[in-house]
């Protein structure tokens, strides 16, 4: 799939308010990492830093890798200024420079929905060989748009990907934030900005 200039795309200044409304817009995903008591976690595609400058904040040793020079750099530079405890290095997703178990959880927010089925299941291998856990997040096709060349897909499709995989967990998460009222507001008026997250256990 085409991708696209991740540099641009993340190029601004991360500032405290922005970080924190993306905390929110994000909770049940990132509740689940924390309820699952890491000590130490990766995060792929770190984009601006929003995820992992968080989590660092809550004590956790976070670490975040991405292929892209230009996005390192200005996530660095956001970590440095939201005085974040965020590691980062760069590397690739497909063969990640660590050793087995070198973290308790790996998690992701809006990167599986750039790759192909075959590909998402090789990423996940891969991520299973590092991390005894994966806890991920995804835009569904009840999303506001997809300016970013996103594959918008429903919980359904996502579990068909999945399935091979041991699923702890599998769910919409957006506001409203109970998944029976977002299923009503999705048929009664396509309601949009809804999340997918799940959780998949080696």
């Amino acid at each position: 799939m085409g991708h696209p200039e991740w540099g641009k795309v993340y190029g601004a200044k991360l500032e405290l308010g922005e970080l924190i409304d993306h905390a929110y817009s994000h909770k049940p995903y990132l509740l689940e990492i924390w309820n699952s008591g890491p000590k130490k976690i990766l995060e792929i595609g770190v984009g601006g830093g929003s995820t992992s400058i968080f989590l660092s904040y809550l004590g956790i040793e976070t670490h975040a890798i991405d292929n892209d020079p230009n996005v390192i750099k200005k996530s660095q530079e956001n970590n440095d200024n939201l005085k974040g405890g965020l590691k980062i290095k760069e590397g690739d997703a497909f063969k990640l420079p660590y050793e087995d178990d070198s973290f308790d959880i790996i998690c992701h927010q809006g990167f599986f929905e750039h790759f192909e089925n075959n590909d998402i299941q090789k990423l996940i291998k891969e991520q299973l060989r590092v991390a005894s856990r994966i806890v991920f997040s995804v835009p569904t096709k009840f999303y506001l748009s997809n300016a970013l060349g996103e594959r918008l897909l429903t919980k359904e499709q996502w579990e068909s990907i999945l399935k091979d995989f041991k699923i702890s967990k599998s769910s919409y998460y957006g506001r409203p934030r109970n998944e029976t009222l977002i299923k009503r507001a999705m048929a009664a008026v396509g309601w949009k900005n809804i999340y997918y997250y799940a959780v998949i256990d080696r």
